[in-house]
């Protein structure tokens, strides 16, 4: 039946299974598919991001899949947008929605709010990341207390990432840490109109294993090397967010060793095996699952 209050969301750990569940659902529900997975809006990225192929989808239309050039800044505000539209363009359609991944802060705005609205001028951007090369964290730490009236305890100072972020939003705001925390805590979800049932995908562990396993092994022989090499030809740098995701980051780290291409395939293994560990850890404690589904 359709609705357009409904979001069915489909998660699980990497290599479970979720892209061929999606797709059967879709399918039977006269459904589209939104993507909530942080790599697969790259373009050009597509063995290492295990994206699915038009044969895969069977038919059925997918949305927030090669948004960007794998150069390009994508961050969660500018999914969010692209998933709303996504959103509202299906229903348009009068058809049903199934969201499916298992990128977790992308699959956290559902629920709850996971980003203000802070945009960040250029010129902000420029001056903190400056700041930071010419002076490290002792020079950002202090331009933080400056711009907090000589404090901010709720920001870990030990923390890079976090000190320059917290810079670059109190700078472009001209607000306190405090102040855009309390403003943060008061938005809703982007998605807060909507309902949605969450399907939480789940296998035995040693299913998983050989699952995780054919998957690495099949990304290497359809051609992950290769994949790798173009990217970086292209100017592609392996700090870059796409080149830093599991898969990416094993096959340049080979290509400078020069190892057993067997190394490889044991390494993307281990990976993605401790990136599934994580993964089941967040889904119990950070989004609601309303069924949970055990695969075979």
């Amino acid at each position: 039946m359709w609705t357009d209050k409904l979001l069915r969301v489909i998660t699980g750990p990497t290599a479970v299974g979720k892209s061929a569940y999606a797709v059967s659902l879709a399918r039977e529900n006269n459904a589209e598919i939104v993507s909530c997975d942080s790599l697969l809006v790259y373009k050009h990225a597509n063995i290492g991001t295990a994206k699915p192929t038009p044969a895969q989808m069977c038919g059925v239309k997918h949305h927030c899949i090669d948004l960007v050039e794998p150069w390009e800044n994508f961050d969660v505000a500018r999914y969010i947008d692209a998933a709303a539209e996504a959103i509202h363009s299906i229903h348009s359609r009068r058809k049903n929605v199934i969201v499916v991944g298992g990128s977790g802060f992308y699959l956290k705005s559902f629920y709850r709010p996971v980003t203000d609205c802070i945009k960040i001028p250029k010129c902000v951007e420029d001056f903190v990341e400056e700041e930071y090369a010419a002076s490290g964290m002792e020079g950002i730490v202090t331009k933080l207390i400056d711009a907090n009236g000589g404090s901010c305890p709720s920001v870990d100072i030990k923390n890079p990432r976090r000190v320059m972020s917290a810079l670059k939003r109190c700078l472009a705001s001209g607000r306190t840490h405090d102040e855009i925390k309390g403003e943060f805590m008061a938005l809703s979800s982007p998605f807060s109109d909507y309902q949605k049932h969450t399907i939480l995908l789940e296998r035995d562990d040693e299913s998983l294993r050989k699952l995780a396993f054919e998957r690495a092994k099949k990304m290497i022989a359809d051609g992950l090397i290769e994949e790798v090499q173009s990217l970086l030809s292209s100017g592609l740098r392996p700090s870059d967010s796409v080149l830093n995701a599991i898969g990416y980051r094993e096959t340049i780290g080979w290509l400078a060793d020069a190892t057993p291409e067997d190394e490889l395939l044991h390494k993307i293994f281990r990976s993605t095996m401790g990136l599934v560990k994580k993964q089941k850890t967040w889904f119990r404690s950070q989004i609601p699952i309303d069924e949970k589904i055990s695969l075979r």
